[in-house]
């Protein structure tokens, strides 16, 4: 079962024509809205499809233009970044192996959670300014250990996981004001994530329980915009 409420109509239905085109037969659901809709944490926007394949370029450009009316937004060798009826879809070569067999739920390719944690690290040690990344970490860390994670890591990017580790203590350039929506009364303090991302490292063989947001009687006009710190 997926968790069809983290996504829109409107995108849900574009996801079923790419996975049904041929165009995109070796392309897989990867991020953020893989992970939504296997777990059901945080509403998502966008549309990541990766295949470990070269493509050419100008060509899906303009099969997605002619197809579905899309936008285009930047074209790099094997990446097109588009935007179709306002939502954006990056279909992008990644060379790197699967760790976990894909699977197909309710007809959409999807990336493991596995392979999504190890993509996650990966996005935090190139960047670290994603919310999103720690975000999902966090909730990633329900469902298996870091060092789970930690070890696809190193077998999908053969490379050592330690600086990927410690990365997840670094936070001086994540920005708090993306706007990010969780579902289901998942908690959404910045401490609470930070401390379990602090405690996984220092334990990543620890699996971690599902936390509820406290309710709290502070007014709405004093709530802050964007994540609570």
């Amino acid at each position: 079962m997926l968790y069809k409420e983290t996504v829109s109509k409107e995108m849900w239905i574009l996801l079923e024509q790419l996975m049904k085109d041929k165009m995109f037969e070796e392309f897989n659901l990867v991020g953020g809205t893989a992970l939504s809709l296997q777990i059901g944490h945080r509403l998502s926007i966008d549309i990541d499809l990766f295949s470990i394949h070269p493509f050419d370029s100008q060509k899906m450009k303009e099969y997605l233009v002619k197809n579905y009316g899309a936008v285009e937004r930047h074209i790099f060798k094997n990446a097109v970044l588009m935007e179709i009826d306002g939502i954006k879809v990056d279909c992008i070569t990644h060379q790197y192996p699967w760790h976990c067999e894909i699977k197909t739920t309710e007809g959409i390719r999807l990336a493991s959670l596995e392979d999504i944690g190890a993509m996650k690290l990966n996005a935090i040690m190139r960047s670290g300014e994603r919310i999103k990344d720690f975000i999902d970490m966090y909730f990633l860390l329900e469902y298996h250990p870091l060092q789970t994670y930690l070890n696809t890591y190193e077998n999908k990017y053969d490379t050592s996981h330690s600086l990927a580790s410690m990365a997840l203590l670094y936070h001086d350039q994540v920005d708090m004001h993306q706007k990010i929506s969780l579902l289901n009364n998942r908690d959404n303090n910045w401490t609470t994530i930070r401390d379990r991302l602090k405690k996984a490292v220092v334990s990543p063989d620890k699996t971690f329980e599902y936390v509820q947001k406290i309710k709290t009687n502070i007014p709405q006009q004093q709530k802050r915009k964007g994540f609570r710190r």
